[in-house]
């Protein structure tokens, strides 16, 4: 042992970091962007360096200060090192990131509320194994998607892809704001809801049959992949600083994009989607499909027919809903939309829904229940 005689104060020492730091490095700058520590150094290190930067530099020595809770297990007792050590759970990063992947280790951290204590266990990086393969899944299926992409002007887009244009319009601004004020859960949050809810369940559900059966040059699919196209690249974006490596290994394969994701700017809100008449329309859509859904699934648990493409559905609207009328006996609008074989609406007293079994056979190419040429093909089949 050797008495160190090199230290005035520890936290003088520390607090002076900044001149050490800052000064020494021209590619720096003073005051610093952000100073990051637990709650405790509101006395120590941020206290000190604000004690001597005033001193030395007359201001700050940063814009911004950000505190973070302490790491507690299961039973919310703080977790240390020492204690770690003692009871042979492992707290360095190396274990987790060499475990699971580094971009489950910066999801779990993106889903925590960090103002507060944080909790810490094996099993929390388990449960968020299956929100990271859901957002890997959806730029997966967008890559499959957009083979053999090309931009179009002016794209003839359809009420499904306004409504969900106006939606990524939507997360694109929570997701701004979000990141500029440290807020990553809700960052995830709204990314994780945005795939998974919106896009997934209902967007690429919805659309698959022109994806993958109209042909390839078709108004309805081309339009399509070009909000396919803009919803790639902004969630690629915005997952970047999270998801570093999958994000970039998307951007890679992407056949449009070039460089690194990580040279790229955040994506802005697209002001064309900002009136949100879609989401308007495709709201009350959707509470008619559930009235819809209800009565095929009474007619599914009857044993009529075993899928929902099957049923021809009779629906009565109220008045209210009138002018959704036309749109509702579109046959190609509410075949895709409600994923059904048929649709007859009018206007009643309420809203109800009934359904049976089409009488429409089966497309072989398509699988839907279409009228069929000699061809022994749907009409929309014989032409591709």
């Amino acid at each position: 042992m050797k008495k160190c005689r090199d230290t005035l104060d520890v936290w003088i020492d520390s607090g002076c970091s900044h001149a050490a730091v800052l000064d020494a490095h021209p590619q720096l700058h003073a005051p610093a962007d952000l100073y990051l520590e637990a709650t405790d150094q509101h006395r120590g290190w941020f206290q000190s360096s604000l004690m001597l930067s005033v001193g030395y530099r007359g201001f700050a020595p940063y814009k911004t200060v950000m505190t973070h809770g302490f790491v507690v297990d299961k039973d919310k007792k703080k977790i240390s090192k020492s204690d770690a050590a003692k009871s042979g759970k492992p707290t360095d990063a190396a274990h987790f990131y060499n475990q699971y992947g580094a971009d489950i280790v910066r999801l779990w951290v993106s889903s925590v509320d960090w103002q507060n204590e944080v909790p810490f266990g094996e099993d929390l990086f388990k449960q968020v194994a299956e929100p990271y393969r859901r957002l890997r899944n959806t730029l997966r299926i967008l890559l499959g998607n957009l083979d053999g992409f090309q931009p179009v002007e002016n794209p003839e887009y359809t009420l499904l892809d306004r409504w969900i244009l106006e939606r990524l319009h939507e997360v694109v601004s929570e997701c701004r704001k979000a990141y500029d004020a440290y807020e990553f859960r809700k960052v995830f949050n709204s990314l994780n809801q945005f795939c998974t809810a919106d896009l997934s369940a209902i967007y690429i559900d919805a659309t698959k049959d022109r994806m993958y059966c109209d042909a390839t040059h078709s108004r309805r699919r081309r339009a399509s992949q070009a909000a396919m196209h803009e919803i790639f690249t902004s969630i690629a974006k915005l997952l970047a600083p999270i998801l570093a490596y999958t994000a970039d290994e998307a951007w890679e394969h992407a056949s449009f994009t070039t460089g690194t994701i990580h040279e790229q700017d955040f994506p802005v809100p697209n002001p064309d989607f900002a009136s949100g008449e879609a989401t308007k329309q495709a709201t009350r859509l959707f509470e008619i499909k559930y009235a819809i859904q209800t009565a095929i699934e009474s007619r599914i648990q009857a044993k009529e027919f075993t899928r929902n493409n099957e049923a021809d559905v009779s629906l009565t609207i109220p008045a209210s809903d009138a002018a959704l009328l036309e749109m509702l006996n579109n046959r190609e609008f509410a075949t895709e939309f409600f994923i059904i074989a048929g649709l007859t609406a009018s206007v009643g007293e309420s809203l109800t829904a009934t359904a049976r079994k089409t009488d429409l056979p089966l497309c072989p190419r398509c699988r839907k229940h279409e009228p069929i040429l000699e061809s022994g093909l749907c009409e929309r089949c014989d032409a591709v």
